[in-house]
C-alpha cells in the first residue's frame, strides 16, 4: 500500500511525500534480454510499500526518453522503469523492430520478478504500459499477449503492421523512408535502413493492430496522436485503430493535439491527458 496522498496537479505541483521517510529517488538499472544487457532507469515513487509501475517505452533511435512523462507518473505514484532497446544507446545486442517488442516483454516479466518487487517495491499486479512512436506500438501489441497487462497508452503509436503493408506496395514511400530514417541510423546497431523496414513487410500482418482488436478491446487504452506528425500520421496510424477500436471498446479514449510527433510544444499538455487518464482508471 502507498501512503496517502493529499490532492495536487502532478503535471505542476511537487509530490509533498518525496520529501518524507521514504523519498523518491532514481537509479540507473539493467535486465537481460536474450543474452544482452538492456539498460535503463527506474524511477522510485515516494512513500512505504509497493507501488503501481508504469513501464515507459521509447520510439527510434531512442533520443526522446520522456523523462518529464516519468517524473510526473512518479509524483502520482507510479513507479516508472524505462530502458533503451537492445542495439541502441550503449545496451548490447543488434537493433531490430522485433527486439525492440521483444526487450518490451521481457521488460515486463523483469518488473514481475521476486527480485524487483523485492528491491523497488514493485506492485507487479499492477503493472501498465506507455509507449511514443515505436515504443507505443511496442506497448499496444506486448499488451495483447499479457492477459494481466489491462492499461496501455500509446503517444503518437505506430501501427507498424499497416505501415509495412503501405511499403510493401508503394517503393516510392519506402525509398522515402530510407532516406528519412538515415540520420538516426547512426545511434543503432543494424546494417540498413531498408533492413528495418523490409522486417515490417515480413511482419505486416502480424504487427497490424487492426488484427488484434478482440484483444485490445478488453483494454484501458488511451492513444495520444499528433495532428502534424510527419513521421507517424493520424490518417495512417490513428484513426483507423480510432474507427475501429472505438467501435469494439467504446470505453478508448483517443486525443489529436495540434503538434508534431515528439510533442514539443505540448508537453503539458499531453501530461495532463495522460495524468488525468491514470486518475479515472484508478477509480
Amino acid at each position: 500500500m502507498t501512503e496517502s496522498r493529499m490532492p495536487f496537479d502532478p503535471v505542476t505541483e511537487d509530490d509533498s511525500n518525496s520529501s518524507g521517510k521514504f523519498p523518491a529517488s532514481m537509479a540507473p538499472l539493467y535486465f537481460v534480454s536474450s543474452a544482452s544487457k538492456v539498460y535503463g532507469t527506474f524511477f522510485s515513487a515516494a512513500g512505504e510499500g509497493l507501488h503501481p509501475t508504469v513501464l515507459l517505452l521509447g520510439g527510434f533511435p531512442g533520443n526522446e526518453v520522456n523523462f518529464d512523462i516519468a517524473h510526473m507518473l512518479r509524483r502520482k505514484g507510479y513507479n516508472v522503469f524505462t530502458f533503451y532497446p537492445r542495439g541502441c544507446w550503449g545496451s548490447e545486442g543488434n537493433y531490430s523492430w522485433q527486439n525492440l517488442v521483444d526487450d518490451g516483454a521481457a521488460a515486463i516479466k523483469f518488473l514481475q520478478s521476486n527480485f524487483i518487487k523485492g528491491k523497488f517495491n514493485v506492485d507487479a499486479e499492477n503493472i501498465s504500459l506507455v509507449g511514443h512512436s515505436m515504443g507505443g506500438f511496442s506497448a499496444l501489441y506486448n499488451a495483447i499477449h499479457f492477459d494481466e497487462i489491462i492499461n496501455v497508452c500509446g503517444i503518437a503509436p505506430f501501427n507498424a503492421g499497416l505501415f509495412g503493408q503501405v511499403l510493401a506496395n508503394n517503393e516510392q514511400i519506402k525509398h522515402y523512408s530510407i532516406q528519412q530514417m538515415q540520420p538516426a541510423m547512426e545511434f543503432v546497431k543494424n546494417d540498413s535502413a531498408e533492413i528495418l523496414l523490409n522486417e515490417l513487410i515480413a511482419n505486416m500482418k502480424e504487427w497490424n493492430l487492426l488484427y488484434h482488436l478482440e484483444n485490445l478491446a478488453k483494454k484501458n487504452i488511451l492513444v495520444v496522436s499528433a495532428k502534424f506528425d510527419s513521421i507517424a500520421p493520424v490518417e495512417l496510424h490513428h484513426l483507423p485503430l480510432e474507427a475501429k477500436l472505438k467501435s469494439a471498446n467504446p470505453n478508448s479514449e483517443f486525443v489529436i493535439l495540434e503538434t508534431g510527433h515528439s510533442f514539443s510544444d505540448k508537453r503539458i499538455q499531453l501530461m495532463k491527458i495522460i495524468s488525468d487518464w491514470f486518475t479515472k482508471i484508478e477509480n
